[in-house]
């Protein structure tokens, strides 16, 4: 049988582009191990990301969006996929997805900047319908993260928004490495239960 793969889409950092940090690293390691290819969204202006055109594109490049669907964001990445996911399962109510990885995401920012300000107002996005339509939760938070010091509090917003399983890993700071190995697990945990699942699904 001719069975479908993961289908996984990653979403880059603030000014990032597809090439930043680990990217690479992991675009090349999974592809090896899984024979699965990561696809690396070039955002549209993400020097200065903005809400409604990030949402506008992943409309028009996710072409796929079903329990095969899987989701890697890193910072303000995360952010993105929360509020493209909020519409799209409000517009589509049987919808749902494999799952979600979240590196180094926010809900409040020590120092906002103006053109991030706009990010932190969420009263639009349906916490609950996006906790309930993702088989696959986890975000991935460092102890200095030089972005949100306070990073127990940032846990606590993230398990009372989206009831997401935190896991903290000490020094990484904003997850920025070329290689980045903590995040490599993670992302292979998720491979390894959508895989499992499909061989539930198949059997």
């Amino acid at each position: 049988m001719n069975r479908e793969k993961p289908k996984i889409y990653l979403v880059p950092r603030w000014a990032g582009n597809i090439h930043s940090d680990w990217y690479d690293s992991i675009f090349e390691f999974i592809k090896n191990k899984y024979n699965i290819t990561i696809e690396r969204l070039e955002m549209p202006n993400w020097n200065e990301p903005d809400i409604e055109k990030s949402i506008e594109y992943l409309s028009n490049q996710v072409k796929q969006l079903n329990q095969q669907t899987y989701f890697v964001g890193h910072s303000v990445g995360c952010q993105a996929i929360i509020r493209f996911l909020s519409k799209q399962f409000q517009e589509n109510t049987d919808l749902h997805i494999g799952g979600c990885l979240f590196v180094a995401g926010w809900f409040k920012v020590d120092h906002p900047w103006n053109t991030l300000k706009p990010w932190l107002v969420v009263n639009d996005i349906n916490f609950n319908l996006i906790s309930n339509r993702i088989n696959f939760k986890r975000i991935v938070l460092s102890d200095n993260d030089p972005f949100t010091a306070n990073y127990l509090e940032n846990k606590s917003l993230w398990e009372e928004k989206l009831n997401t399983e935190v896991v903290i890993y000490p020094e990484r700071k904003h997850f920025n490495e070329s290689e980045e190995l903590n995040v490599f697990s993670e992302i292979e945990k998720m491979i390894l239960i959508a895989n499992n699942l499909l061989n539930a699904q198949t059997r």
